[in-house]
């Protein structure tokens, strides 16, 4: 799982752009464009998950940081807990581990508050309006949607969002999906063919974000499959009104 800190450093950095003046706009576009030439996963954006098929092996309930999930294994071999992260490895050498995803756009929202600037004014009111409404707008831009000629505000929002894309699908070589289940919406990152582990960014009905993170240790006999990882998400579920450890 990515550190929380990293990110939200990241997103400090990035939001200093925005108490910028309109003029730099032009060099914010010109250098994304530089970084970001090479970085093919910015151009993938969300599909739907289609491989709906759960792998229906004996049941085994788990309870960690206010949600309850089945796992397709039942066997642990290891079981780590803190505040905001536990790790289950299970004999067969594949391994769950499930965190607190960080408030970022409660973040986001005070440190332009702090500064004196309105974040609906730079990113618009839908992607402001949510943790999964902004997540969902980093993940379907693309570099086509940073233009030279846009509102100068529009191209440092972009710029600053495509940069936070290249944070979020640095190993999505498997593709990126969304999904929704009867509790909870999001997106994979990854299939468990090309990409070990498979990262899960699930949001709750409270816009609360709980992340998955679903693979093989080196070595083992298993292979992790879509079935499994859909045996664990779509029975995930909040158990609690307020997570906690």
């Amino acid at each position: 799982m990515r550190p929380v800190r990293v990110f939200a450093a990241i997103i400090g950095i990035l939001l200093c752009i925005l108490i910028v003046v309109d003029g730099p706009a032009i060099a914010a576009v010109i250098y994304t464009k530089w970084e970001i030439r090479d970085a093919p996963e910015l151009w993938v954006v969300p599909t739907p998950l289609t491989d709906l098929s759960i792998e229906r092996s004996a049941e085994h309930k788990f309870s960690y940081l206010g949600y309850e999930f089945e796992s397709p294994w039942t066997e642990v071999k290891k079981e780590r807990k803190g505040e905001s992260i536990a790790i289950l490895n299970f004999s067969n050498g594949d391994f769950i581990s499930i965190s607190k995803g960080a408030d970022d756009l409660k973040a986001m929202k005070q440190d332009a508050a702090r500064r004196g600037t309105d974040i609906e004014d730079v990113f618009g009111s839908q992607p402001a309006s949510s943790n999964y409404a902004l997540r969902s707008r980093i993940l379907c831009l693309t570099p086509r949607d940073l233009r030279l000629f846009s509102w100068p505000r529009q191209m440092v929002a972009t710029s600053v969002l495509l940069t936070l894309k290249g944070v979020w699908t640095a190993t999505a070589k498997g593709g990126l999906y969304s999904f929704q289940t009867k509790w909870l919406r999001g997106f994979q990152e990854g299939s468990p063919a090309r990409n070990n582990p498979v990262t899960i960014y699930a949001f709750d009905e409270q816009d609360r974000e709980i992340d998955l993170s679903m693979g093989t240790e080196p070595q083992a006999n298993s292979r992790l499959s879509q079935a499994d990882i859909n045996r664990v998400l779509y029975s995930l579920r909040p158990i609690s009104p307020s997570p906690s450890k």
